[in-house]
């Protein structure tokens, strides 16, 4: 699975509420039209308080889109799909919204690593993600290796979470243009779901949680945490917060 995310923030002359109505109700639908489109969710930032023991990183954001696609060819043909007058309106649209027309881009391949029960998934969970960037001296292949199979391995065993997908970031977009992760310094973003706030504070003040947090700050250089709200804007994309 790709997944296309819109790093946004939000034009001074929004509240976060305003913001919210206006992405969800006026920009959201104009982009819903892409060609291959599976799932369009919106996720709200309603807490960026900083909770990690890594310092924070370059990610500074109101909110971040979410756009699925089978294959990274199916995704550019879906942003090359739009014609030129939806293409200008979501620009335009863009202009009011956000501090810029064109929004930072990560591409993103998704993997499930710990699948949230059938039972939650009508529930309001809470969603924490969290950006990672990779430590100086570290490389690309060694970051994903420690990341996708040690670090995942370690975080089985912290209890509290009901859900873990790791997002590895696969390409970068800046003014429209593919660069490196000097430009755009993230390389993948990982998701939490819980039940409550009682199972996600049973996970942060684990002793599990400090040896995942010991192993992490070998390959992570920087973090940056926020809670965020889900809102479909494809029918059915989400449902109390998780992707169905």
């Amino acid at each position: 699975m790709i997944v296309r995310c819109g790093l946004l923030k939000k034009n001074d002359k929004f509240t976060q509420e305003s913001f919210s109505h206006h992405w969800l109700h006026i920009h959201g639908p104009i982009a819903a039209g892409m060609k291959n489109l599976r799932v369009y969710n919106q996720n709200l930032v309603i807490d960026n308080e900083h909770r990690h023991p890594i310092t924070g990183g370059a990610i500074d954001i109101d909110g971040y889109s979410e756009l699925h696609f089978d294959t990274y060819s199916e995704m550019l043909e879906g942003v090359q799909s739009l014609d030129a007058e939806t293409g200008n309106a979501l620009l335009d649209d863009a202009e009011i919204l956000l501090q810029k027309r064109l929004c930072d881009i990560l591409v993103f391949s998704r993997n499930v690593v710990r699948e949230v029960p059938p039972y939650l998934r009508g529930k309001n969970l809470v969603h924490r993600v969290s950006f990672l960037n990779r430590a100086e001296g570290v490389s690309v292949a060694e970051f994903r290796r420690e990341w996708c199979y040690a670090h995942a391995k370690l975080v089985e065993a912290v209890p509290g979470h009901a859900g873990y997908n790791q997002n590895l970031v696969i390409d970068r977009f800046v003014d429209g243009a593919s660069v490196s992760s000097e430009k755009l310094p993230c390389d993948g973003m990982a998701e939490f779901y819980f039940e409550d706030m009682d199972a996600f504070e049973c996970f942060y003040d684990s002793k599990e949680f400090q040896r995942l947090t010991a192993h992490g700050s070998e390959f992570i250089g920087s973090v940056d945490t926020y809670l965020v709200e889900t809102h479909p804007v494809v029918a059915g994309s989400a449902h109390g917060g998780y992707c169905l």
